[in-house]
């Protein structure tokens, strides 16, 4: 079964008046869901105070139409008495500027951004909130599922990236804690770090870019601390709610640009909840780019572990009033190809924000599925029509991808610390994902700690390694064992370049990748505009950013710079292979899409050689397929996002796909 929902009720939106009535056209509509959110703030107007009635209405009228409800609860919109009371919790940034509580986007009734858990006595206060709120619904029979955290960051972050959080003084002492638990000692901190501290006393987080090791550290606290907050929300619920599960979604992965800002990585959220999601807003923050929308999934995916996961938000109308960057209402097409992404890639929910408009706030009046006074759109009548196809399938489970993605935080952190950002990774990431999208290549996101501590998944056959800077021993130990068990590796240039704690290495490729790929790096440089690389079947491609000087130590020149030094470069080691190419074509492809780029990537990673569910007629992008398991039946789910009717073989099989449509073949 498919979850099909939507997001209804944030205080003080919409009006009371309206709630049976959209309620009962939401269940009409075929949606069987819908998402409340309870408000910290407004539920906890004063101490020991809570006003639980708006909820116990909505609630019981999502029972009367059948509706199972999500209860989001929010604790980013603190109570006013609760900062009068603990003024010292507020979030300080970097240069110790306090965050007071307003009224802001995700909380037009007040509260935002909340304050620092790393104060005990904030948590005391949640914890009666979050005890009394699943008391007074435990066993109420709308209630599907608790979303303990809304979209999990260092929240200051998303209205103000230029800066660091948090350094409130509960934070700094946690964090003093954290490195003292990390390194035995005030020598071995020093060694890491660089430094000549005399006295623990002396230690503190770094304020300014550029002192890489300890904002690498800084950030690596933020991503286990997050991590641990997540861990005692879900102890929370489930200790008074024993029965019902619990769930945490994403804004969207941190690897598309926020991960070190709002110290973001969607791998490090899953380990305590039962289910996991992301929201995507395709039109008004992804440039209406149906690539990065399935990135988005496909890291959920990946992160969520083998866990059910759901797109648990999803735009359904024009994005916020925000001058001339607002973006008109999706056509309808649109929202249902993206709910076509979201189940050809194992999203078991699709839950939308939102139902209808808010009428207060920013995002008024943005994101509907129906106009602002409630009326059905076109929008909504395209996800009936969705909701209708898929009632009857079962489970969905898509076939694991046989390609690994391989997304490092310890690189993302580096360029954060040195480039002030991670613009130049992301792009990286994003070129190699796009590369294999339109190939049509189904993807698996592996993360580099995740490797390191469990190793590659059995299932996987080759794998792209897009700016691989950083590199431990341990996730070159993994990658090695995946070579040598029969596996193609394909890294762009200096793979391992620096150590996780940011220092860069005097032999490239680092942490022993050398003796992996038989090569050895003898200097770098940008690479100039006339730098191409000229493949042994004549084909040409561009040279990116930068260019690697390679020696060959037992690894064999399969391409070459226009110099006629070696540009890609092959070992074979056990039975696989670790290729090197000496430049970056992930930046290439993310600039220019070539096709002979991607089909001379698509050879080295040996996608040419397999065996393929479907075949597109006419490939190329816009053309994306998931082969997947129907209610236990071997299926395929083929999207045409492109303006033509396309033909694909499948099987003894050709079938069609119209523009801009989905489609299911069973097999």
């Amino acid at each position: 079964m498919t979850i099909i929902g939507a997001q209804y009720y944030r205080p003080p939106n919409p009006p009371r008046e309206d709630w049976d009535r959209d309620l009962g056209r939401m269940r009409a509509a075929g949606l069987d869901t819908v998402k409340f959110w309870a408000c910290w703030s407004w539920m906890n107007p004063a101490p020991g105070g809570f006003d639980f009635a708006d909820l116990d209405e909505l609630m019981d009228l999502a029972a009367r139409h059948d509706l199972g409800v999500v209860v989001n609860t929010i604790l980013e919109n603190a109570p006013y008495w609760l900062e009068h009371r603990l003024p010292q919790a507020r979030y300080l940034d970097h240069e110790d500027r306090p965050v007071r509580l307003v009224a802001a986007m995700n909380t037009p009734g007040g509260g935002w951004p909340g304050l620092c858990f790393d104060n005990e006595e904030v948590w005391a206060a949640a914890e009666d909130f979050l005890r009394a709120l699943a008391d007074r619904y435990r066993g109420h029979p709308a209630l599907r599922v608790w979303d303990v955290w809304n979209e999990p960051h260092l929240e200051p972050a998303s209205y103000h990236p230029g800066r660091v959080y948090c350094y409130c003084p509960a934070s700094l002492d946690r964090f003093h804690k954290w490195l003292r638990d990390r390194y035995a000692t005030l020598g071995e901190l020093n060694t890491a770090w660089s430094r000549r501290y005399s006295s623990w006393d002396e230690v503190a987080p770094p304020r300014q870019f550029e002192s890489v090791p300890d904002m690498i550290d800084w950030r690596e606290h933020w991503f286990a601390n997050l991590a641990g907050w997540l861990d005692r929300r879900c102890a929370i619920v489930r200790g008074a709610d024993p029965g019902t599960p619990v769930m945490t979604h994403v804004a969207l992965s941190g690897f598309t640009g926020q991960l070190a800002t709002h110290t973001l990585d969607e791998f490090d959220l899953t380990g305590p909840v039962d289910l996991f999601g992301t929201s995507s807003f395709p039109t008004w923050l992804m440039g209406d780019d149906p690539v990065e929308h399935l990135f988005n999934l496909d890291a959920a995916r990946g992160a969520a572990g083998g866990k059910p996961f759901w797109q648990a938000e999803l735009q359904g109308g024009r994005g916020r009033r925000d001058g001339y960057r607002g973006t008109a209402h999706p056509r309808a097409d649109t929202v249902a190809l993206w709910m076509w992404n979201a189940v050809a890639s194992g999203a078991s929910g699709v839950v939308f924000w939102q139902w209808r408009p808010e009428l207060l706030g920013p995002e008024s009046p943005g994101y509907g599925l129906c106009a602002p006074d409630g009326e059905l759109t076109d929008r909504v009548r395209a996800v009936s029509d969705f909701a209708a196809v898929v009632a009857d399938w079962g489970e969905v489970v898509p076939e694991p991808g046989r390609t690994g993605l391989l997304v490092s935080r310890r690189s993302a952190l580096h360029a954060f610390a040195t480039d002030r950002g991670m613009d130049l990774y992301r792009d990286a990431v994003m070129g190699a994902y796009r590369l294999l999208a339109d190939a049509d290549e189904p993807v698996e996101v592996l993360h580099d700690l995740r490797l390191e501590a469990e190793g590659v998944p059995e299932h996987i056959e080759a794998i792209l390694w897009p700016m691989p800077a950083t590199a431990s021993t341990g996730l070159a130990a993994a990658l090695d064992a995946f070579v040598r068990r029969g596996g193609i590796l394909v890294s762009e240039a200096a793979p391992g370049e620096y150590a996780p704690g940011g220092a860069r290495r005097p032999r490239v490729p680092g942490a022993g990748l050398d003796t992996l790929f038989g090569v050895r790096q003898i200097d770098a440089d940008l690479a100039a505009d006339d730098l191409s690389v000229h493949l042994e079947d004549g084909t040409i491609l561009p040279a990116c950013w930068q260019r690697d000087l390679l020696r060959l130590e037992g690894a064999e020149a399969v391409a070459y710079f226009t110099d006629g030094s070696p540009a890609v470069t092959r070992n074979r080691t056990g039975d696989g292979q670790a290729i090197v190419v000496g430049t970056y074509p992930s930046l290439a492809y993310a600039g220019h899409g070539a096709p002979s780029l991607r089909s001379a990537l698509s050879s080295l990673l040996g996608m040419l050689q397999r065996r393929r569910t479907l075949t597109w007629h006419t490939p190329g992008p816009g053309l994306y397929s998931r082969p997947v398991t129907v209610g236990g039946r071997r299926a395929v789910i083929a999207i045409n996002w492109t303006e033509k009717d396309q033909e694909a073989g499948c099987a003894h099989d050709t079938i069609n796909v119209p523009a801009r449509s989905g489609r299911l073949h069973l097999l």
